[in-house]
């Protein structure tokens, strides 16, 4: 568990820590609306690009089952089902940006000079939806195959290539929101590029072949798409209390609303920095397919009194008696 969730844990810190940048950079210049309105830009990206977690939420289920499985070919479906689905849902994304970005804006009640700010961000970073998607399921990829190294690699490749254009965009051009938002964009099709590289490489080590009948299948796609609705559902209710208190604090004033975006830094810490050890559960926990469920997962709690119940459930659930369990 530790082997897998520690790469992760700092995959994730990485992501706080690009905020962290952001922050500091429009923190130099002389009105706090510049942070505010990056605070409000992000947290606006926050809810919509979450939105579509279910992507890598999704692609680390599927793809660890139908390697525990070892269906070489569905690997390969999975993850070329996804990624059309990410790169579909990014375009839309793009062609709906003036509503979106308008109506998110609108409900965020920020000063019209946040507000200004926010959208020349919005404008810039929205560009960025395809590749920003591609990713989610190219770590969602990574994480089910248990490669969690190479989504540590891949979350430092992104966020260090954002760290960097942030600071020569805004200190060195003096681009301001726009430096900050044309970094993200940038380091988000890097990402994505050295991403599917990495998969690609992967999938021709581990063998399999592309095969149109499984990767279009209809069914599967309803599958996938079935399974990720109360994910998706999940996800909307947990970004929008940080919508709702980046709103708030927006009403108060810019300085209030800049101080929040900092406080909310050392939230992102925490919270990023443990889910490493959900994604690593994810991964271990649906590898074994169908009724190869196994009592050992009682192991990975630490009080046995749980781990009893965990055996108990995993042998209901493999002879079928559900209700039971």
């Amino acid at each position: 568990m530790w082997s897998l969730a520690w790469p992760i844990m700092l995959a994730n810190l990485s992501v706080p820590l690009v905020g962290a940048v952001d922050t500091a950079v429009v923190g130099r210049l002389p009105d706090p609306a510049y942070i505010g309105a990056v605070a409000v830009g992000a947290v606006i990206f926050s809810f919509l690009y979450w939105g579509f977690s279910f992507l890598r939420m999704g692609t680390t289920g599927f793809v660890a089952q139908s390697l525990g499985a070892g269906d070489r070919d569905e690997v390969r479906a999975v993850f070329g089902r996804a990624l059309l689905l990410a790169a579909l849902l990014g375009i839309g994304i793009v062609g709906l940006q003036r509503p979106l970005g308008r109506g998110a804006l609108w409900a965020m009640e920020a000063s019209a000079r946040v507000e200004d700010l926010a959208l020349a961000y919005f404008s810039v970073r929205i560009w960025s939806a395809p590749a920003a998607l591609i990713n989610y399921v190219v770590l969602g990829f990574l994480i089910g195959t248990q490669n969690t190294r190479a989504a540590l690699l891949l979350q430092l490749v992104l966020n260090l290539t954002n760290v960097a254009l942030d600071v020569l965009f805004v200190t060195g051009f003096g681009w301001d929101v726009r430096g900050v938002a044309l970094a993200t964009l940038i380091s988000e099709y890097t990402a994505a590029l050295a991403g599917l590289w990495i998969v690609l490489k992967y999938l021709r080590c581990r063998g399999g072949r592309w095969r149109r009948d499984t990767l279009l299948s209809l069914p599967r796609i309803k599958e996938l798409l079935r399974v990720n609705a109360n994910i998706m559902v999940r996800t909307l209710c947990l970004t929008f209390a940080f919508f709702y208190f980046t709103s708030t604090g927006a009403r108060f004033g810019d300085t209030i609303l800049a101080a929040n975006a900092v406080l909310m830094l050392f939230q992102n810490f925490l919270a990023f920095g443990l889910d490493g050890f959900a994604h690593a559960t994810e991964a271990l926990a649906e590898a074994p397919s169908g009724a190869a469920i196994e009592p050992r997962y009682a192991a990975w709690l630490p009080l046995p009194a749980f781990g009893r119940l965990a055996s108990r459930w995993s042998t209901a659930w493999s002879s079928g008696s559900p209700a039971d369990s």
